[in-house]
Formats: structure tokens, sequence, C-alpha cells
């Protein structure tokens, strides 16, 4: 999905008007004032991939974009949410389904107007029983990889259960690497 993001005239931190310098080779709306400068309009959300004997969970989308397409449930990241708990949510959310991520399975960057990533995470059961959000989902339900392929389906969702299957693990969380930032985590190859 993209959008076209309207240009800052004012400072968000103290109202002052913006300029336009060029920094780091690109025009950039700054503050004369308080050098508050905006780097750009970017979004992250999650998706997981849950496999459960033998066939994966998969929701309809309710709405537009994709209304009707099938696709894995996530969502968008809340300001300051780590995104280990956005998919957790999203999936709760959704399908009423809980579970935790296992790893990082792939990453999709859609630079653009607002630049759009999309990380993809690798999910076990926990509990919880199906239950679709209705604001959003308008069926759901788990299926074999050869069912999805008969389904209206994003070549995204598809690769990435293709993915999910591979023997490598992908991107894990490291919980023991002291990093900078109450919220930081770093998901590395084991």
């Amino acid at each position: 999905m993209s959008y076209k993001a309207t240009p800052y005239n004012f400072c968000p931190v103290c109202g002052n008007p913006l300029i336009t310098l060029v920094i780091d080779k690109l025009p950039r709306r700054t503050c004369p004032k308080c050098s508050y400068v905006h780097w750009g309009d970017f979004s992250l959300g999650v998706g997981g991939v849950l496999w459960h004997e033998g066939k994966v969970l998969l929701v309809q989308r309710g709405h537009n974009p994709g209304k009707g397409m099938w696709t894995i449930p996530g969502g968008y990241v809340d300001q300051g949410e780590p995104i280990g708990t956005a998919v957790v949510r999203e999936i709760q959310e959704e399908t009423g389904i809980i579970a935790k991520p296992l790893s990082l399975i792939a990453l999709r960057d859609r630079p653009g107007e607002k630049h759009d990533a999309y990380i993809i995470f690798l999910m076990q059961l926990l509990g919880g029983s199906l239950q679709a959000q209705p604001e959003e989902v308008s069926n759901l339900g788990f299926f074999t990889l050869e069912e999805c392929q008969n389904l209206p389906i994003p070549s995204l969702t598809l690769n990435a259960l293709k993915a999910s299957q591979s023997k490598s693990q992908g991107l894990v969380l490291n919980a023991d690497v002291d990093l900078l930032g109450a919220l930081s985590t770093l998901y590395q190859i084991p």
C-alpha cells in the first residue's frame, strides 16, 4: 500500500516554520530554530507464519487493500512496540490464536513516498481458538501448502510459506547482547 505523504510545514518540536536544506545529498525539511530534521515517512509491519499439524494459518482480508485475498495474519507495529510483541498481538487480535515468535524468515523492503518494511516471523502455536476479528478478517483457517496454491494469495505470502519450510532456522532473538536503548533487540543467525 502506498500513500502520498503531506510534507511538514512546521516543526513538530517547536512549531517554527520549516525550511528545506540539502542534508546527506537530499532535500530535507529542517527547523532553523531547534535543528529538527524530517528524515522521511516510514511504516513497519509484521506477519507470522504459523504451522500446525502440517497446515498453515491464513486469514482472508475483509477490506482493501487486498479484500478477499488470503494472507498470513499481521499488521502494523505501534510506536515503541517491539516487533516480536507486535506479531504476537496482531495474530491474537486477528485470529484468537496465541503464538510466540521462533525466528525471522523474511523481510520485504518497499521504498517509496513512504518507506514500508514488512518483517515475517516463523511462529509457534501456544493456544487459543480460531476466532476472526470481524473488522479486518472475513474468514480464516489452517491450510496445506497445496491448498494455499489454489487460493487467491499474494506472492509475498506464498514465498514466505515456502521459505518457512526451509531447513535453515533464520534469524533468532539474542537477548544476551547488551544494546543501547531499553527496547532494543537483536535478531541474528544462531
